[in-house]
């Protein structure tokens, strides 16, 4: 008996130190207990965290959580170099992820390989030849636009800012992946957006615990599984699956092959064309998980990003009137301002960009994965290292911005007033291989703004300040619900 549990505690030893063992060579930073690691404070966002390792360690930091091995990468040159190498372009084996696919691989955002290469041109070639920076998706989008300026209409007093602002965005993507539109007071739109916004919510919830410990996955139990709010999450992604299928069976049903009307009919022509072909992953299946991505990954975000603008230049009235003044000095105030017409509105263009940077919705970016040992920097980054870019890190650095903490245009302005295209350390759509499609994207910021401030004087409450501050997530940097006062333009 002695000798067994000798030998017992030795297996348990052994164990200890092998799932403990620190690759050789990684890059500094925290290592933390056997099997859990070092787990992030709550107090305080994770971008904040690196930060301050970043001043200890350097640009490259490398963090234990749980057991997995997480690479930050800190600065911009470095996550644009880093971004560009194909070892780094895999998406992270995560719980939470997989939950969005109903547990496969599939869609756009959270496959690999073939799969991922086929799935993401495929969309960026549909996105262009529907209209992605061209007239048809301005004019969607410039509808969108007339919509929400008439619901917000009415508007005189203090009000938490009204779903009609995610509703416009989903319409643009409804349009350009099913050729349709629902009425601002649809009772299934508004349910779709309720149903992205909680389920952003509840990916950053006690399920990142499957992401960090992955061995926990089969030993725990199901009412565990039930307080963490799986059954939740699975039960709002197959909802927003079969709207899909729904839109899908429909488009199935009355197709014309020579009159392709959107997303859905190429990707099913498409998927006929290459029925037989060995190689090809499309099934409706997929269809289904590439429209969610583009649905869950356009709408909030965008939606997120048009009341942060709104917020901030609340909050600087000064800046809000040089737009409006920019405005009325280019366009007649019953014409809607349109993207051709982004030359002649430079102030608010920077405005724009500003916005992107200050809100940092992707605080620490979406999540890469290393899919084998790499040499860089002088590191070793080991095959399965989470690896992440420190957008908010990069917008908030002084080395690249000059007020990095204020809301200033002149970020994105030369010493004529012109735009400044290409901004080292901005990065709101991350970098090379996976960056984002962006739908609607800048462009729908853009027209839904100009439309906005063309009609609306935007300010803060009466003895009252706005604080402009995300949740203290780990991930995304979504708006709180904050009072607003909506004037109508004389």
């Amino acid at each position: 008996m002695l000798t067994e549990a000798l030998l017992g505690i030795l297996l348990v030893v052994l164990f200890v130190v092998f799932v403990n063992k620190k690759p050789p060579n990684l890059p500094p930073g925290i290592w933390g207990w056997p099997v859990v690691g070092s787990l992030p404070s709550e107090d305080v966002s994770l971008g904040e965290q690196v930060l301050e390792l970043r001043k200890k360690h350097g640009d490259i930091v490398s963090w234990r959580m749980g057991s997995r091995i997480f690479i930050f990468f800190c600065d911009y040159k470095l996550i644009k170099s880093a971004f560009s190498k194909i070892e780094f372009t895999d998406r992270p084996d995560f719980y939470s992820f997989d939950i969005f696919n109903e547990y496969t691989k599939s869609g756009i955002a959270n496959t690999n390989g073939q799969m991922w290469v086929d799935n993401r041109r495929f969309a960026l070639r549909q996105l262009r030849d529907l209209g992605m920076g061209k007239t048809r998706l301005e004019k969607a989008i410039q509808y969108e636009a007339v919509c929400l300026v008439k619901d917000l209409g009415p508007y005189r007093d203090v009000l938490v800012l009204p779903a009609s602002i995610t509703v416009a965005v989903l319409n643009v993507i409804w349009k350009l992946t099913a050729d349709h539109r629902f009425d601002v007071n649809s009772p299934e739109i508004h349910s779709l957006s309720k149903m992205i916004t909680t389920l952003f919510e509840d990916f950053q919830g006690p399920v990142v615990w499957f992401d960090l410990m992955p061995w926990l996955i089969p030993i725990v139990p199901n009412f565990v599984r039930k307080w963490m709010g799986i059954e939740t999450l699975e039960k709002n992604i197959h909802y927003v699956l079969e709207l899909m299928g729904k839109y899908i069976k429909e488009h199935q049903d009355t197709l014309d092959p020579d009159n392709p009307r959107d997303y859905i009919d190429a990707y099913l022509l498409e998927m006929e064309a290459r029925k037989d072909d060995p190689q090809s992953n499309m099934s409706i299946f997929d269809l289904k998980n590439c429209m969610a991505d583009l649905f869950t990954a356009g709408s909030e975000t965008t939606a997120s990003t048009i009341r942060w603008a709104i917020y901030y230049l609340a909050k600087y009235p000064e800046i809000q009137a040089k737009v409006h003044k920019e405005i009325d000095s280019v366009v007649p105030r019953d014409v809607l301002p349109s993207i051709q017409q982004k030359s002649s509105l430079p102030y608010l263009e920077a405005v724009t960009l500003e916005i992107h940077r200050l809100a940092s919705l992707l605080r620490v970016g979406l999540l890469h994965s290393c899919n084998k040992d790499t040499e860089f920097g002088g590191y070793l980054i080991p095959k399965g290292a989470v690896i992440s870019a420190l957008q908010e890190g990069c917008h908030m650095d002084p080395a690249y911005w000059e007020k990095p903490h204020e809301l200033y245009p002149e970020h994105f302005l030369d010493d004529q007033g012109k735009i400044l295209t290409k901004k080292e350390g901005f990065l709101p759509f991350s970098l090379g291989r996976r960056q984002c499609p962006g739908s609607p994207g800048p462009h729908g910021l853009f027209v839904f703004l100009s439309a906005l401030l063309q009609n609306f004087v935007f300010s803060v409450p009466k003895g009252k300040d706005l604080k402009l501050e995300g949740p203290e997530s780990s991930f995304l940097n979504l708006p709180k619900d904050l009072d607003v006062v909506i004037t109508k333009r004389p």
